[in-house]
């Protein structure tokens, strides 16, 4: 009797440790890597670059969000010509309103994409993550190339990310 007891016991402790190191956790969704579009007012490139990042990232699977920001925001809304075309590739802006871009934003981000504008100043943190954009058009004179010149962009950074050739 006794060595069925032990039998027993040495069965369900067995079973238990079988039992713990077959269960799996499941995945965790990651924390979207931040990607960081900065124009001058923060209310047509960057938020152009954004959409079109966003759009093609869930398109893609990839766990990447894309933020706009500006360094000098002289308004708290996208210009009404700008909503309407954006309106036009799908996409509604008309609730957004553009944002300061801030410290936190840039030290959070994976690569901050600077459209058409500099930083006043910068670190080597900063300069390290980021790259400019100096051949992209005002979508307010001609949006359509505005809107082809970012989508290449988009695409060429997308593909960066997908291969993991970023920082």
């Amino acid at each position: 009797m006794h060595n069925r007891t032990l039998l027993l016991i040495h069965l369900i402790m067995l079973n238990v440790l079988l039992t713990a190191c077959s269960t799996t956790t499941p995945p965790t969704n990651p924390t979207p890597t931040e990607i960081v579009f900065v124009c001058e007012h923060g209310n047509v490139k960057s938020l152009m670059a954004a959409t079109y990042f966003n759009d093609l990232a869930q398109a893609r699977n990839l766990s990447y969000r894309a933020i706009s920001r500006g360094i000098a925001p002289d308004s708290d809304s996208v210009p009404t010509p700008i909503i309407a075309k954006l309106n036009t590739d799908g996409f509604d802006v008309s609730s957004y309103s553009p944002k300061k871009v801030a410290l936190t934003d840039l030290s959070s981000a994976a690569h901050i994409i600077l459209i058409g504008t500099v930083f006043p100043t910068t670190t080597s943190e900063t300069q390290a993550k980021s790259e400019t954009w100096t051949d992209v058009p005002p979508a307010s004179v001609d949006y359509s190339a505005a809107r082809d010149s970012i989508k290449a962009h988009i695409e060429s950074l997308i593909d960066k990310l997908e291969a993991n050739k970023l920082h």
